[in-house]
């Protein structure tokens, strides 16, 4: 799907989930509600491009998963108030109510006129990417996933999710769980060479067509669910994430684990594992509410910038006080050093430096 943007900027601003379950209530689109600032900026700032966390639908019968979400199709005029200009519908929920809810999903954005990607009716659709014409730069999206409930990911022949499987095994210690009865295994997690390599071909392709290859990549594990002697990050991730960059891919933007994940700086272009949640209504208690948007100024020499946001009880993300966006940077930092990244705050928002 091919969109020109009427816009003098050279900037694109990515963010993590999106999910709404109803219009924004009146109170919310006040001028003077903090929320307004948040939507003000992110109009003014650049082109947006967010992960949808729902399928927007009212038909269907929810599957056998674990959560469930959808959203009326007429959400899609809150959508694109906040400035939102392209959608990645790669994601663990975008089957929640089957196949018909994924077409009405791709009905609504395409009657909307919004640009979507990472899901289709067919696996060719699914891994077809959004252009963008963004300040005279071409820039390419691609939605990823591989959190796929069962049947969700696409095939030629199939609709669902463009997907990277992932295999999954366990390691037990006898000797430990002796000593340690009731400890959790360690899980092993390899990423499926043939969908790796597939999706590693699209982007091989479309940097050779000179596009800026952006990389929506739903991914990894929420920490809810993590043991606590378990590192942030899943085996697979950092493999999966140096092949999209080796192939070309010049930004990849993780998220599906509704909190901060580190970032890192591969072959001078980086990999944020996770911002977090940008907008969930009615979070669950243990979603964080710390978030930031990736700004991206292109040139010859592309420059991020994170600019923090944090999210009030209802999910709705508003700009942090100078103490909480100090916080936030210092977490990023925190997280990052690991990766030899690290993350200072400047003027209001957090730049990377590595080394």
């Amino acid at each position: 799907m091919e969109r020109a943007l009427n816009e003098a900027s050279n900037r694109i601003l990515l963010v993590g989930d999106v999910m709404i379950r109803d219009h924004v209530k009146d109170e919310y689109r006040q001028p003077d509600h903090p929320f307004a600032e948040v939507v003000r900026y992110l109009n003014d700032a650049g082109t947006l491009i967010a992960n949808l966390e729902m399928p927007l639908t009212t038909r269907g019968v929810p599957m056998p998963k674990w959560s469930n979400l959808r959203s009326d199709p007429a959400v899609i005029s809150d959508v694109l108030s906040f400035g939102i200009d392209a959608v990645s519908l790669a994601n663990n929920h975008m089957l929640d109510y089957g196949p018909e809810g994924l077409y009405d999903t791709l009905a609504a954005c395409d009657d909307a006129g919004l640009p979507r990607c990472g899901a289709g009716r067919n696996l060719d659709e699914a891994l077809e990417p959004v252009m963008l014409d963004v300040g005279g730069s071409k820039v390419a999206v691609l939605g990823i996933a591989t959190t796929l409930p069962v049947g969700s990911e696409a095939w030629p022949d199939r609709p669902g999710i463009a997907p990277v499987r992932v295999t999954q095994s366990f390691e037990i210690d006898a000797n430990l769980l002796a000593e340690q009865p009731g400890m959790p295994p360690e899980v092993r997690t390899t990423a499926n060479p043939d969908d790796q390599r597939i999706v590693c071909e699209r982007i091989s392709a479309l940097k050779g067509e000179g596009a800026f290859v952006v990389v929506m990549m739903h991914w990894g594990v929420p920490e809810h669910w993590l043991a606590p002697v378990t590192g942030l990050l899943a085996d697979y991730q950092q493999p999966l994430g140096h092949a999209l960059i080796d192939a070309g891919a010049d930004v990849v933007c993780g998220h599906h684990s509704h909190t901060l994940h580190p970032i890192e700086i591969y072959q001078g272009r980086p990999i944020f594992y996770s911002l977090g949640n940008f907008l969930f209504e009615r979070p669950r208690d243990w979603m964080e509410p710390n978030s930031f948007v990736i700004e991206i100024t292109l040139g010859v020499q592309p420059e991020y910038a994170l600019r923090p946001v944090r999210l009030d009880s209802y999910g709705f993300p508003v700009m942090p006080s100078d103490d909480d966006a100090c916080r936030i940077i210092e977490r990023l930092d925190a997280l990052s050093r690991t990766f030899g990244t690290s993350v200072t705050l400047d003027d209001g928002l957090g730049r990377l430096v590595t080394g």
